[in-house]
C-alpha cells in the first residue's frame, strides 16, 4: 500500500511541475516590455521638458537691461536687412527693366535690328550681340546726358552674324516724360564699310 501511494503522488507532481513552468514562461515577456517602457516614457517626458519649458524672466535689474539689449539688437538687425534687401530690388529693376536703363535699351535695338531685312542682308539671318572684351559681354558701353532740356542715354554694342561684323548704336530720348528711340544704326566692321540706319528721329 505504501509504495502504490508514493508511486502516485510522484505522478501528480510530475503533471502539476510543466504547468508551472507554462505559467513562468508566459508572464517572462511582460517582465521584459515593462523596462521599455519605461524608457519611452522617460524620454518622452524629457523631450516635452524640453519644447515645453520657458526661459527664466530675469529678476534683477543688471539682466533686465542685458535682456531689453539682446531683443533691440534683433529687432534692428531684422529691420537693417529687410532695409538692405529692398534696397538691392530697387538697384536690380533699375538697371535691369527701367526705360532708360542701357541693358533694356540694348535688348530692345538688338531685338530691331535681328527684325530688320536689310541687317540681315548685311551680316546674315542669325544675329548676336555682345558688350565690351571677351569676358564682359554683358558690359554694354553706354553715355548718358542732357541736351536741349532732353534726358538722353546712348548705347554701343557689338553684332555678330554668319556674313561679318559689325557696330551698333542707339539713342533714347526723353521727351513730354515718354522714352523715345533718337536713332538706330549699324555698320560693319571690314571694307567696304556699310552704315545702315534702321531708325532716324532727330
Amino acid at each position: 500500500m505504501l509504495l502504490s501511494t508514493a508511486v502516485a503522488l510522484a505522478r501528480q507532481v510530475a503533471r502539476r511541475q510543466p504547468r508551472k513552468l507554462l505559467v513562468r514562461a508566459m508572464a517572462t515577456p511582460a517582465k521584459q516590455t515593462a523596462p521599455k517602457q519605461e524608457e519611452s516614457q522617460l524620454s518622452r517626458s524629457v523631450l516635452e521638458e524640453v519644447l515645453l519649458s520657458e526661459k527664466p524672466k530675469p529678476t534683477t535689474f543688471t539682466g533686465k537691461v542685458a535682456e531689453k539689449a539682446e531683443n533691440t539688437f534683433m529687432y534692428v538687425a531684422a529691420a537693417a536687412s529687410i532695409a538692405a534687401l529692398g534696397a538691392f530690388v530697387y538697384v536690380l529693376g533699375d538697371t535691369f527693366f527701367a526705360n532708360d536703363s542701357p541693358n533694356k535699351i540694348y535688348t530692345r535695338a538688338l531685338a530691331m535690328i535681328r527684325d530688320d531685312p536689310r541687317s540681315q542682308d548685311i551680316f546674315g539671318e542669325s544675329i548676336a550681340g555682345f558688350g565690351e572684351g571677351k569676358r564682359r559681354r554683358n558690359n554694354i558701353a553706354s553715355h548718358a546726358y542732357e541736351k536741349d532740356g532732353e534726358q538722353r542715354v546712348r548705347v554701343l554694342f557689338h553684332i555678330k552674324g554668319e556674313r561679318g561684323e559689325g557696330n551698333a548704336q542707339c539713342e533714347m530720348a526723353q521727351r513730354d516724360g515718354v522714352w523715345e528711340t533718337r536713332f538706330l544704326f549699324v555698320e560693319t566692321k571690314t571694307s567696304p564699310r556699310i552704315t545702315h540706319v534702321i531708325i532716324d528721329n532727330r
